[in-house]
């Protein structure tokens, strides 16, 4: 589909609109010369939108090959049923060349590159209720807080280049992931090379962009490859670079992690308690790969196939991603338009017996609209509960990210410092309905070993 648009766009328009506005205009009136006009005229139609997206796929294949940069492309299709109609555009852009490491500072090569971009950018841009997202991504080096600020900052000034073109800085928007969206496993040069990117997303209104920004926040599919090199999870946190030298408003991480999470434990906590689990393997497949891609709604990326998403908790980090933010205004963009939680998931307390052992969750707070995780929950774990024992050990600070499916959500709790504590992550399967967890991972340290016992607890 990519090869033929690219190569046949207008041609593929002009047929597709005429047949479709014919055939419409048939059904609606059966009169064969009002079909022949209405198919006239979606044949004018379709070779406008068929033209669009074939001189924009052109011109970033030229680009691409004048500056040897690698850039992808993708047609944005919002999905109701089985009706498909383009939406949108994005291009995802390697910047191997565009920022030097650390900084948020476009190189002379960089600026020549999104300078050539942004004209063609410009060209999609039909009215002025179209929009343009600029989202920046890293690799996983360094601190999921500091990666979000520095690719939030690289965004930011992509955007400047984007306005000076022409853009009204009132239809630009920007935003910053951080290393939370991998394309590739950031365990080796050319799969960090990946995943350090600039997205442009091209948008037909603000609706749309808003339904782009829920989809994305929690889309299964970015669960393939982890957020931390698994060879390097417990690495320590590098100094942070100072972004002061860019030309970025102050931007704040919306979460901020104080010290780095270690997602496979090195040595043993100090307070071992048994869970009755068995070894784990940091290769073995997680709960992700039993959730449901969604069937409805704007599948404006498509969903994660089960096949390919893997992993747990156990080697992965927090995903950290910033508010896209109107670059006239500074504003975020405000993605839930309702704050209803999902059953049993409105600040309410799970636990569980793990081997005779109470594991509580509380607050578990998750919105309805997209799966939001709104409040970070605790970890209170009771020794020995299931004989009589009611003394609780000092609850466990976590960090809780969440991705949806079609009925349950995958919610994944990362335990700091955790090192030093009794349990490493945990892994949830909760169904929608707020029914008991489907399934549930706990992993933890024995003899300095990864271990899995599973945990499946309920509303308390």
């Amino acid at each position: 589909m990519h090869d033929f648009a690219r190569d046949y766009g207008t041609a593929a328009g002009c047929i597709g609109g005429a047949a479709l506005g014919g055939g419409i205009t048939y059904l609606v009136t059966h009169d064969a010369k009002k079909a022949l006009v209405g198919g006239l005229a979606g044949g004018i139609a379709g070779c406008a939108v068929g033209n669009v997206w074939q001189s924009r796929e052109q011109a970033l294949e030229k680009i691409a090959q004048e500056e040897k940069i690698r850039i992808s492309t993708e047609a944005l299709k919002a999905q109701e049923n089985s009706k498909q109609d383009q939406v949108g555009f994005v291009a995802q852009v390697e910047d191997g060349s565009m920022f030097n490491s650390g900084s948020a500072d476009l190189t002379s090569a960089g600026l020549r590159q999104v300078q050539k971009i942004a004209a063609v950018m410009k060209s999609g841009q039909q009215d002025d209720k179209g929009v343009l997202l600029v989202v920046g991504h890293t690799d996983a080096t360094g601190s999921p807080a500091y990666n979000q600020q520095l690719s939030e900052a690289r965004a930011h000034n992509v955007g400047l280049v984007l306005e000076q073109s022409g853009i009204r800085a009132s239809q630009l928007y920007f935003q910053g992931v951080g290393s939370s969206r991998p394309l590739a496993d950031n365990d080796s040069a050319s799969g960090r090379a990946q995943n350090r990117r600039v997205e442009m997303v091209a948008l037909a209104n603000e609706g749309l962009l808003r339904q782009r920004l829920a989809l994305e926040d929690n889309n299964p599919r970015y669960l393939r490859y982890s957020s931390a090199a698994e060879s390097t999870a417990a690495r320590p946190t590098p100094p942070k670079k100072s972004l002061a030298a860019t030309r970025k408003p102050q931007i704040a991480s919306t979460q901020v992690i104080a010290t780095p999470m270690a997602s496979s434990v090195v040595t043993n906590p100090a307070n071992f308690i048994d869970f009755g689990g068995s070894p784990a393997s940091t290769h073995s497949t997680g709960l992700a790969s039993n959730l449901k891609p969604l069937s409805q709604g704007f599948s404006l990326i498509s969903q994660a196939q089960a096949s390919s998403v893997a992993g747990s908790c156990l080697t992965d980090l927090p995903r950290v991603s910033g508010m896209a933010k109107n670059l006239a205004s500074g504003q975020p963009v405000e993605k839930h338009e309702t704050q209803a939680f999902l059953p049993n998931m409105n600040g309410r307390a799970w636990a569980g017996l793990v081997n005779g052992n109470l594991v509580t969750l509380t607050p578990v707070s998750v919105l309805k609209d997209g799966a939001k995780v709104t409040k970070n929950p605790q970890i209170i774990i009771t020794p020995g509960y299931a004989q009589g024992k009611r003394t609780s050990l000092t609850a466990m600070s976590g960090i809780a990210n969440s991705w949806e499916g079609e009925d349950s959500i995958l919610y994944r709790v990362y335990i700091e410092n955790a090192q030093q504590q009794p349990v490493s992550c945990l892994d949830l399967l909760l169904p929608k309905s707020g029914h008991p967890a489907q399934q549930g991972q706990l992993f933890y340290s024995n003899h300095r070993q990864p271990w899995l016992a599973e945990y499946a607890p309920q509303r308390g």
